[in-house]
């Protein structure tokens, strides 16, 4: 039993490492500069140099991937506070962002942090696939973790987070506390029944 207790306590830990930064991430206006796990897929657009962008509704980021995969940088969407948000791309490689709330339209341009906010939008669905300007077709074929195939040509996966970073998101966790709630519940029943047993 104190192995299952261990092991549940652990659980909760690594759960609460992951949740309370997560919490500050999407409430203020930090900005951390490594890859964090997609929690809640918003949509993902390719620029005219084949770098992809996906957006987390969770932490309210879009983390930009070049070509060949690798994680690059983030940045903040300003005002969506773990709301919805779907993106979009203009002609000059500007991704733009609508909000639900107020339904505003955010500009980030390329390159930059800072932000122009703009005209409203309608309320749109996140996208599971993006053509670029130049006919090149892109599809997010993951189904519960983001998986960004390049379609056109010789189909290939771009973008998929490693197993860590998926075992760190937040539907895992999920899973995690479940888990460790269950092993409590155990040790819980299980101390009880030995108690009554022994007519203490």
């Amino acid at each position: 039993m104190k192995i299952i207790k261990t092991i549940s306590d652990f659980l909760f830990t690594i759960f609460f490492l992951v949740f309370i930064p997560g919490m500050v991430i999407m409430w203020t206006g930090f900005n951390i500069k490594t890859e964090l796990p997609i929690n809640s897929f918003a949509g993902f657009v390719v620029d005219s140099h084949q770098n992809i962008y996906i957006g987390d509704d969770f932490y309210s980021i879009i983390q930009k991937y070049d070509r060949a995969g690798n994680f690059t940088e983030s940045f903040k969407v300003k005002d969506a506070s773990g709301k919805p948000f779907t993106m979009g791309i203009d002609t000059e490689d500007n991704i733009t962002v609508t909000l639900q709330t107020g339904r505003e339209v955010v500009i980030y341009p390329l390159y930059r942090g800072d932000t122009i906010t703009g005209r409203s939008g309608k309320k749109k669905e996140h996208n599971k696939f993006f053509i670029t300007r130049n006919h090149e077709k892109y599809g997010n074929l993951g189904t519960r973790f983001p998986a960004i195939w390049k379609l056109s040509g010789t189909k290939e996966k771009v973008v998929e987070q490693s197993l860590f970073l998926r075992l760190l998101s937040f539907p895992s966790m999920i899973v995690v506390v479940l888990t460790a709630v269950i092993l409590k519940l155990m040790v819980f029943i299980t101390e009880k029944w030995r108690k009554l047993r022994s007519g203490t």
